[in-house]
């Protein structure tokens, strides 16, 4: 089976992982000025949040096809319109869209693997940036205003989707294992049992770590001493009514 291919979205989804939120700003589609003439544009801008990185912006152009990119070659001044107010610039891009040797000169190169990783091939050069004009700072903010609720939304898709698809490989895997396939059989036991007490009793045990108390007491009420001890108590002890009760326990009533 052929590995899905990279999207645009792809790359926006891993740009932003690789970028905490707490150190850096993640912005897509920043284009030279706001208003009636917008320029060139840049597919995402990276401006680090910490005085210890020196407040770096890096400019990023997303490529996923052989063909954008030698578009981009034959014009790759275009890009100076944004890169010029950058510390960096970088292409990210599917494998195999840049061969070896065609980057300009600075410029770094980033790579997704189909697993999702990030391959760092070239560091991109440090550059002097131009002072920033307001026109380029107000389309930055607008473009930092667009990611909303329901970017975050379409992340956490791609996560669920991805460990969707990592756990069909991991049962496809398993079908051809018959180590795994016991493991998965005893999971999937385990996990039935575990429904069956939820529906028995309301107590869903997946919810929460039963404590050592709890565990003692659930391993005496399985014991046989637990149940000599009721049966003394029924033939010796008891009355009726008690003798009664001890048996609804054992689970001997009629």
């Amino acid at each position: 089976m052929s590995e899905p291919r990279i999207t645009a979205h792809d790359l926006c989804v891993a740009l932003k992982l690789a970028h905490p939120a707490d150190e850096f700003v993640t912005v897509y589609e920043v284009r030279e000025a706001t208003g009636s003439v917008h320029g060139s544009r840049a597919d995402a801008v990276v401006m680090s949040l910490h005085a210890s990185r020196g407040f770096e912006l890096t400019g990023f152009e997303f490529k996923c096809a052989r063909g954008d990119w030698l578009a981009e070659l034959k014009n790759p001044g275009k890009a100076d319109r944004i890169a010029r107010y950058c510390d960096r610039w970088c292409v990210f891009a599917a494998p195999g869209v840049v061969k070896e040797g065609e980057l300009p000169v600075g410029w770094g190169l980033w790579e997704l693997r189909a697993g999702g990783a990030i391959h760092r091939r070239v560091v991109p050069a440090t550059r002097e940036p131009e002072p920033l004009p307001r026109a380029f700072l107000a389309s930055f903010m607008r473009a930092r205003a667009k990611f909303d609720a329901d970017d975050l939304a379409a992340i956490a898709s791609h996560h669920r989707r991805e460990f969707e698809r990592q756990q069909r490989a991991r049962e496809e895997a398993a079908d051809g294992d018959p180590v795994l396939k016991r493991e998965r059989e005893t999971l999937r036991d385990g996990l039935r049992k575990l429904e069956e007490i939820r529906q028995a009793t309301g107590i869903d045990l997946t919810d929460y770590p039963p404590s050592r108390r709890w565990i003692e007491r659930m391993r005496l009420a399985d014991s046989p001493r637990l149940e000599h001890a009721l049966k003394l108590l029924r033939d010796v002890f008891a009355d009726d009514e008690l003798r009664r009760r001890v048996d609804i326990a054992l689970g001997r009533e009629d």
